[in-house]
């Protein structure tokens, strides 16, 4: 009984470095007050994507601000790597890709041309914003490298 106390002062100091109020702990990357955000190219679920894609493509309800980007996983070999910030996407949109289900999406690209992925990896992209020192945690897609 008397580790009781000790193991609960352990969990409320760890839950106090969950408060957003911690300077010490950034908290989850997030999009603007209003935002949607998906990924649209590659589309998620999408096999047999070129391994050195190099670029993905957002659809957004409005634009993101510049200082925003993607943090790019890929999960079969933990191995992952920030997209520089968004820009103007190619036009055309390259295939495949998905629309998204909201009118009038804005188009914005994240890239890093000369990566290349392992074959037969699986990929997840995360919304990054390098304004802040936030954790890449939300996900927009995922897909599949051939």
């Amino acid at each position: 009984m008397r580790g009781l106390p000790i193991f609960l002062g352990v969990v409320a100091i760890a839950f106090a470095g969950c408060s957003s109020n911690n300077n010490n702990n950034p908290g989850q990357c997030s999009l603007p007050s209003g935002t949607q955000t998906v990924l649209v190219y590659p589309a998620p679920g999408a096999t047999a994507i070129p391994d050195n894609f190099g670029l993905v493509v957002l659809g957004s309800t409005s634009a993101l601000p510049s200082s925003y980007g993607t943090y790019v996983v890929n999960n079969t070999t933990q191995n992952a790597g920030y997209f520089n910030n968004v820009g103007t996407p190619p036009n055309p949109l390259p295939t495949p890709n998905a629309l998204p289900t909201f009118a009038a999406p804005v188009y914005q690209s994240s890239g890093n041309p000369g990566v290349s992925f392992v074959a037969g990896s699986s990929i997840s992209v995360y919304l990054n914003n390098t304004s802040s020192n936030c954790v890449p945690t939300l996900l927009l897609g995922s897909f599949n490298v051939k």
